[in-house]
């Protein structure tokens, strides 16, 4: 034979406006509760034993009605054995009527209270009698197992703010007023500044649309010449101070992409995103495995190689080192740009660029 044990958990409700006093039975449903000796075991001495915990809702009526448009609460309150825990929705569906704000009271320590108080504020939008719905409270009960209890139904009474609701009576007459002249210059000031209000911004969204296409049709300015980049970009890297903040290896991976993408541009290849044998190798096609301008091979090879060290290698230069790092790149550029290369890599800037 199957037994089960819930605690009797008391739940009272009381409304501050127009209802009558009610008391309903609420089953607490719990298809988890274990069965057989063990739940019996468990159930303390007293307690029921078998079948279905009942709650019972109480709600106390008040004298004052409730009036559409005014806030008025519902106060809930539980009543449970010790260990009882109560999950009081934070937003439970209170339709028809507008739910304000729950404010519920604070338990110093959870589960260890024997009751505890929720309120609802909620607000009628209409006249009449209004219906508020049921909804489920989970709990939890002191043997740990989970539960449900549901609220009562209740019913309220809203009635509005006139004074006279049935039969309301329309005020007497007041004194008789002339009737209000049309001011026909007004009128006609009113409609000159529309107008002029229309005409200006027909004018600016005109000028806007001639802007745009202006702009549009605007020939773009030259491009900077690689070696003019690269000399901006390696005095932006020097004003960073990665050689104070010793960041070798930040302060190698940028002269080395600005080197790189000098000689891609001058030379026409993928400088940015060659690696240092591609880069070797595009540059000795480019110049026929002579020097470029007045760089030769082996002075880029031996800068790249430096920099992939500092990069991969986890190698931390001295301070002199990282010093001479960005002097050797601007020696780079100026070395290429002074021999004859220079004149073919400006004259190849509009397609690098």
């Amino acid at each position: 034979m199957k037994t089960s044990f819930l605690p009797l958990l008391a739940v009272l409700l009381t409304v501050s406006a127009g209802a009558q006093r009610a008391v309903a039975q609420t089953d607490v449903t719990n298809e988890d509760v274990p069965t057989g000796a063990g739940a019996e075991a468990d159930a303390p001495p007293g307690g029921p034993r078998g079948g279905e915990a009942s709650v019972t809702v109480t709600m106390d009526p008040t004298n004052e009605p409730v009036q559409i448009g005014r806030p008025f609460h519902v106060e809930i309150r539980f009543g449970y054995p010790v260990g009882t825990r109560i999950y009081f929705p934070d937003a439970p569906d209170t339709k028809p009527l507008t739910l304000v704000s729950v404010k519920s009271e604070d338990r110093t320590v959870l589960g260890t209270s024997t009751s505890e108080s929720h309120k609802l504020i909620l607000l009628a939008i209409k006249t009449g009698e209004v219906i508020l719905k049921p909804f489920e409270v989970p709990v939890v009960l002191p043997d740990g197992h989970a539960a449900s209890v549901m609220t009562p139904e209740l019913r309220i009474n809203v009635s509005g703010s006139l004074g006279n609701e049935e039969a309301p009576e329309l005020a007497p007459p007041g004194e008789t007023r002339p009737v209000i002249v049309r001011n026909d210059l007004l009128i006609w000031i009113l409609v000159a500044l529309a107008a002029a209000a229309v005409a200006s911004l027909t004018a600016i969204m005109v000028y806007r649309r001639w802007r745009a296409w202006a702009d549009a049709h605007r020939p773009p300015p030259p491009p900077v010449p690689p070696h003019e980049r690269a000399r901006a970009r390696l005095a932006e890297i020097e004003a960073m101070g990665l050689v104070e903040q010793r960041d070798f290896k930040t302060l190698a991976l940028l002269v080395s992409e600005v080197i790189r993408e000098f000689l891609g541009a001058v030379l026409r290849f993928p400088g940015t995103d060659s690696t240092t044998w591609e880069t070797l190798e595009s540059v000795r096609r480019a110049s026929g495995g002579n020097a470029v301008g007045k760089m030769s091979l082996m002075e880029l090879e031996d800068f790249l190689a430096l920099c992939d060290l500092i990069k991969f290698a986890k190698f931390e230069p001295s301070v002199g080192d990282a010093q001479a790092l960005i002097r050797r790149s601007h020696e780079l550029v100026d070395m290429v740009m002074c021999g004859p290369t220079d004149q073919a890599g400006r004259d190849g800037d509009g397609g690098a660029s």
